[in-house]
């Protein structure tokens, strides 16, 4: 092994398992049914949605396995952008670190404000009236002073948060097995001759975007006691958790409804459909409770999404792509302390402009914005697959056949995924202006600029450019 760089011992260190309720966190399995699940049974595939739950969850192990291949031999707080620069040059690699601020930041945002109007609505049911600008600023201070102590203490809250979001669906999933037997889990749904039926490309956009921050672990190299294992590990343990959940639950509410009566039902009842299905299994009370942790589990994902903006924040700002002033970073408390007060400063800013305009937040900003980042995190996701391919083709005799044949499987998923949330992304962010409709275009554009910009660094400043997706430590082991 031959270090470039050793990463030296700090307090607050992240250990495995905390790595994995970070990455749980970000893809919110509690938001991610109750809000997701019922579009892709009424607009998407109807009983057979579970299908594509496996298809997703299974082109995401195999992304695991090349993700995990680079990520113990490239340990980076640039997370995919350094992978993108190490397997297809650093010029696609800073165009990709771009899109990914973007990505995370546009994420971030509109997670502060789904924040802010949920709880709000909370308010509403109880019979009190509080503004959702106040509830939205509320959820950033507190997500914003969390991060800024430390990953240890944000990570120790969304343990508690993700055990008790989790508990209400598995309590769920047992009542309808109590409730149906076997009939809780219909054949029907995986029935061969139906896996591509019309509507599947909407279910695996809807899978696809369900997994989406599980990507996000190697971001935390810097902060982890044991990057070389933990974050490997933690990306495996992730992806096969929450895809075995999404898959359980997904096929568990198609017994639930009945599948002849999968897409009917999904339409009736819209957005409503998982709160009323747990009334009719667990009682008003259990549905009340879900509602109420649906806001935690923002809460939650919004901390793992916002911890995740300010890493790619400090990976450029170290690096001088952005100001070097962002590249602060606190020994003590093990945080990114700049460019996590950056991201917090720049959310209050957009949240007051937004309450200023006084455009609805569920209607107009909060979709936009949180579909305007899935599709990055998933062009993320696709870049990091064909960057990984190459990478696992120039070690080809190292990594073996089956890393190899995985990560092109993965890369082929992935583009396909990419395509699909492309062509369905108002569909995604629900709202269909001409104006929606371009929005991907910025990620278009915004790669190009970085593309340039880094081509001029090469010629203009050959030293920055040299010291361009920085590794911390870069091991060569020549036996897994």
């Amino acid at each position: 092994m031959s270090r470039n760089a050793d990463l030296p011992p700090r307090r607050h260190q992240l250990s495995t398992q905390y790595i994995v309720f970070l990455v749980i966190a970000a893809a919110a399995p509690l938001a991610s049914m109750i809000g997701n699940l019922p579009i892709a049974i009424a607009r998407g595939s109807g009983a057979n949605v579970p299908v594509a739950f496996l298809i997703a969850g299974l082109i995401l192990i195999a992304f695991t396995t090349g993700y995990a291949f680079i990520g113990r031999r490239v340990v980076s707080t640039g997370a995919f952008y350094t992978y993108v620069a190490e397997g297809l040059g650093k010029p696609l690699g800073v165009g990709t670190a771009y899109c990914a601020i973007i990505s995370y930041g546009s994420f971030a945002l509109g997670l502060a404000a789904a924040c802010g109007y949920f709880d709000s609505q909370v308010f509403l049911a109880v019979g009190l009236k509080v503004s959702w600008t106040i509830c939205a600023a509320v959820s950033a201070v507190l997500t914003g002073i969390l991060n800024y102590r430390s990953m240890d203490a944000s990570s120790k809250l969304l343990a508690v948060i993700i055990a008790v979001e989790t508990a209400v669906l598995v309590v769920f999933d047992g009542s309808v097995i109590a409730a149906k037997g076997w009939g809780a889990f219909p054949l029907a749904s995986f029935a061969p001759g139906q896996w591509f039926e019309p509507g599947v490309g909407v279910s695996l956009m809807v899978a696809f975007t369900c997994f989406v921050g599980f990507e996000s672990g190697a971001l935390y190299s810097k902060e982890a006691a044991d990057p070389v294992r933990s974050i490997p590990l933690a990306s495996y343990v992730s992806v096969i958790l929450i895809g075995a959940f999404y898959l359980v639950t997904a096929w568990i509410t198609i017994g639930a409804i009945g599948a002849g009566a999968a897409k009917r039902t999904a339409l009736a009842h819209g957005s409503t459909l998982m709160l009323d299905l747990i009334t009719q299994y667990d009682g008003v009370i259990a549905s009340d409770v879900a509602g109420v942790l649906l806001c935690t589990s923002m809460l939650a994902t919004y901390i793992a999404i916002h911890a995740a903006a300010s890493r790619y924040v400090f990976a450029l700002a170290r690096e001088r792509l952005l100001p070097g002033a962002l590249a602060r970073f606190d020994d003590a408390k093990n945080v990114p302390v700049a460019a996590t007060l950056f991201i917090s400063v720049a959310t209050g800013f957009c949240l007051a402009g937004i309450a200023w305009a006084g455009t609805d937040p569920y209607a107009a900003i909060i979709p936009v914005l949180i579909g305007m980042g899935t599709l990055g995190i998933i062009a993320l996701q696709a870049a990091a697959a064909i960057a990984i391919v190459f990478y696992v083709i120039r070690r080809r005799q190292e990594a073996g056949v089956a890393v190899l044949f995985a990560s092109l499987c993965a890369a082929v998923g992935l583009a396909v995924a990419l395509a699909i949330v492309c062509s369905n992304f108002t569909m995604l962010s629900t709202v269909s202006t001409t104006f929606v409709a371009w929005l991907p275009s910025l990620y278009v554009f915004t790669l190009i600029a970085g593309l340039f910009y880094s081509i001029w660094l090469r010629q203009a400043r050959p030293l920055r450019y040299a010291r361009l997706a920085l590794v911390e430590l870069h091991t060569a082991l020549q036996n897994d």
